[in-house]
């Protein structure tokens, strides 16, 4: 049957479903696992990467990986654009898996490469007990 992306429900909840070819692994403190079925977008302005499923309730019981970096629709003023590869500095991270929840919206250091078609990132929760987060992405 396939993948079918968009708007669907979750254990009675809102959820966005991401489908395609993107995939991530993720180290998440002690947790390492990959996640597989996303899909990428981006302007001059932003960039942004989506696997699994996204639920709109806490403690969501299937897995998701979100980044998203520059100038996307409602960020602070402050933010710099992410029109191509480099390094920057400040972004959105949302991990969700079997139960764990891992987010930072800041300072996450990412490296976008292959003209942003994958790359890696690194940053440290602002909640106790500060989880370290890292790994790599790929557009697929």
């Amino acid at each position: 049957m396939g993948c079918k992306p968009g708007t669907t429900k979750v254990d009675g909840k809102r959820a966005t479903r991401f489908c395609g070819s993107a995939t991530a692994a993720i180290h998440a403190g002690k947790h390492w696992f990959r996640l597989s079925g996303g899909s990428c977008a981006g302007t001059s302005r932003f960039f942004t990467i989506n696997v699994g499923t996204a639920v709109v309730a806490p403690n969501q019981s299937v897995p998701y990986f979100g980044l998203t970096l520059g100038q996307y629709p409602n960020a602070p003023k402050t933010r710099k654009p992410v029109g191509g590869d480099g390094t920057y500095h400040t972004g959105v991270l949302v991990i969700r898996w079997h139960g764990g929840a891992w987010d930072i919206d800041g300072f996450v250091r990412t490296t976008l490469w292959g003209d942003r078609s994958g790359g890696k990132f690194y940053g440290r929760t602002s909640a106790y007990p500060h989880t370290t987060l890292y790994g790599t992405f790929s557009c697929g």
